[in-house]
Formats: structure tokens, C-alpha cells, sequence
């Protein structure tokens, strides 16, 4: 089995060859620097859609976080301190006041304020937290919802969101109305 060598190819035809792998080659760097833009564009465009969602989240988060209606979160004043602006006040009348409250098997009962706050022993004891609303009655037997859990009525200190609302229970100490 004889070989063949040969030494020294043609100098066309070694031309030929290193032109035909220089094209190929750079015809491969090519596809390499296309397939390197499309990446990075591929990249850039991930980048930018996760910031997006980044900061729609963050904005979701911020909306969250701030109620659109500051007035309808604040705090009322608690039942407690109905009971005892009603104790301490002298200006007001413990016995034009009722409270309505939530017995569990009867629905909404009514108590007069005064029998409430005196000492009840462990059988008529109802927690506080069953107290939904507060009635005045005024001398002519009318009566008004001064402090209501449900609707957010508190005429009694004024915190009440409800705009039809009035402050109109006062009491004056010092001269200085409590009511705004």
C-alpha cells in the first residue's frame, strides 16, 4: 500500500482552500456576533419587563399600603369611652341614655346607661365589646343616636368618618366645649 504525499500542493489551489475557510470562518464570527446582539437584546428586554413588574408591584404595594380614603380608617372612640365620659361628665344625664348591645341569642337588647354601669354581678355581665350603640333621650321623649359602632356615628367626641355626624352632645368645662 503505497501512499501518496504530496509535498508541495498547487499554490491556486492552497489559495483556494484558505479562501474558502477564511470565508467560513468569518461567516461563523458573523453568526457568533448576531447570535451575541440577540442575546444582549434578549437580556436588555428581560431586564426591562422585570423592572416593570418591579415597580408595578412596588406601586401595588404603595396602594396597598395608603387606603384611598384616609377619613374611613381613623379610629373611633371605643365603647368605654362612651361609658366613661357618661360616669365622669356632670353635664350629662346618665339617665337619658340607653345602650344597645348585642345579646347572642336574642339579637340587639336595650339597657338604660345607668343600670349598666353600676357594679353587675357575674350573672348580668355583658362585655363591652357587645355594646353597639348609644341613645339619648331628650326631655320631650325623643330619642337620638349619639355613638353607633355600625355606621360610625360618634356625636359624643366628634372622631365619628360619618359626615352626617353632628357633635351636638357638649359639655362644658371651664368653658372650653369638649365637642368639635
Amino acid at each position: 500500500m503505497a501512499t501518496k504525499f504530496v509535498e508541495n500542493p498547487p499554490f491556486e489551489s492552497r489559495t483556494y482552500h484558505i479562501n474558502r475557510l477564511r470565508a467560513i470562518a468569518e461567516n461563523h464570527l458573523r453568526q457568533i456576533a448576531e447570535e451575541k446582539l440577540q442575546e444582549e437584546f434578549d437580556d436588555s428586554r428581560r431586564n426591562e419587563e422585570l423592572e416593570r413588574y418591579a415597580k408595578q408591584r412596588r406601586r401595588d404595594k404603595m396602594r396597598a399600603a395608603v387606603p384611598a380614603v384616609s377619613a374611613s380608617t381613623s379610629r373611633m372612640r371605643s365603647a368605654q369611652d362612651v361609658l366613661d365620659r357618661l360616669r365622669w361628665d356632670d353635664d350629662l344625664d346618665l339617665s337619658k341614655y340607653t345602650i344597645g348591645y348585642l345579646e347572642r341569642f336574642n339579637g340587639i337588647q336595650e339597657m338604660s346607661a345607668a343600670s349598666w354601669i353600676s357594679e353587675p354581678t357575674e350573672d348580668e355581665w355583658i362585655p363591652q365589646h357587645r355594646i353597639r350603640y348609644f341613645k339619648r333621650f331628650d326631655d320631650s321623649g325623643k330619642q337620638e343616636v349619639v355613638w353607633d359602632r355600625d355606621n360610625r356615628i360618634d356625636r359624643m367626641f366628634g372622631s365619628s368618618t360619618n359626615k352626617e355626624a353632628n357633635n351636638d352632645v357638649s359639655s362644658k368645662d371651664r368653658g372650653e366645649q369638649l365637642t368639635q
